[in-house]
């Protein structure tokens, strides 16, 4: 997938707009849309309210993957509590091939038909697969 207008960095690092996000540590997820007949997804986080946030930073992001051709959402580990259903644990990429195990991070330029993956504190995982996908941050 195609990202437009931000780069990944270090697996929890959106780069986008003059900005270095941290989603692990300084956002909090919110929600993921799936609309089936416009094949989108939106993943939604919001600033964080920790002393250690920047307040400075936008108040909240959306990431829109567009021409969406695969998803699938895993479920949190329930014995997890749910303060960590949203906290990123990582960014990163799969594939539904044999060498691939699970998640994982390539500092080149992704394969296109690699799936975003979205892992959570709690086990939860989003993967996305489609054409392209771009952020919005509110201010």
């Amino acid at each position: 997938m195609l990202a437009k207008n931000f780069t990944w960095s270090n697996s929890i690092y959106l780069n986008a707009g003059g900005y270095v996000l941290d989603l692990h540590n300084c956002y909090d997820f919110r929600s993921c849309q799936y609309d089936v007949l416009d094949r989108t997804v939106e993943l939604n986080w919001v600033r964080g309210t920790g002393e250690w946030v920047n307040q400075e930073q936008p108040s909240a992001l959306c990431i829109k993957c567009v021409g969406v051709y695969f998803f699938r959402f895993t479920p949190r580990n329930a014995s997890l509590p749910f303060t960590e259903d949203d906290c990123l644990s990582s960014f990163g990429y799969d594939v539904d091939e044999e060498w691939a195990e699970g998640q994982f991070w390539v500092d080149s330029l992704p394969e296109d038909h690699w799936y975003w993956s979205f892992s959570f504190q709690s086990d939860a995982e989003i993967l996305v697969g489609g054409e392209s996908a771009s952020v919005q941050l509110l201010p």
